[in-house]
Parts: C-alpha cells; sequence; structure tokens
C-alpha cells in the first residue's frame, strides 16, 4: 500500500470517529467537558454508546 492510499484510508477512517464523537457528544452534554483521565474515556464513551443503542432500540 503506498503512502497517498493510506493517508485516503485514514482520512476516512478519521472522518467516521469525529462524526461518531459528534453524535454522542450531541446527545450526552456530560461528554462536553470530561475531566476523566484518558484510560477511563474509553470506558465512558462505551457507556454512551451502549445507552444510544439502547435509547434506538438497536439492543435487545
Amino acid at each position: 500500500m503506498n503512502n497517498r492510499t493510506y493517508n485516503a484510508l485514514l482520512r476516512g477512517l478519521r472522518c467516521i470517529g469525529e462524526r461518531g464523537f459528534a453524535v454522542l457528544t450531541g446527545r450526552w452534554r456530560a461528554l462536553h467537558h470530561t475531566t476523566a483521565s484518558p484510560s477511563k474515556i474509553g470506558d465512558i464513551v462505551k457507556a454512551a454508546l451502549v445507552l444510544t443503542h439502547f435509547e434506538h432500540g438497536l439492543l435487545t
């Protein structure tokens, strides 16, 4: 894989990640100004994602 292809893939993935975080911060106000340690941020975002899926009926 050449550098141009790698960068294009990386840009695409970054857009998806940024859009997902925008959706979560738009729905969960507590994520706007989080002061938790970086090791805990992942767990907080996972919990918010599960709650969002539950809210939209994507979990049974």
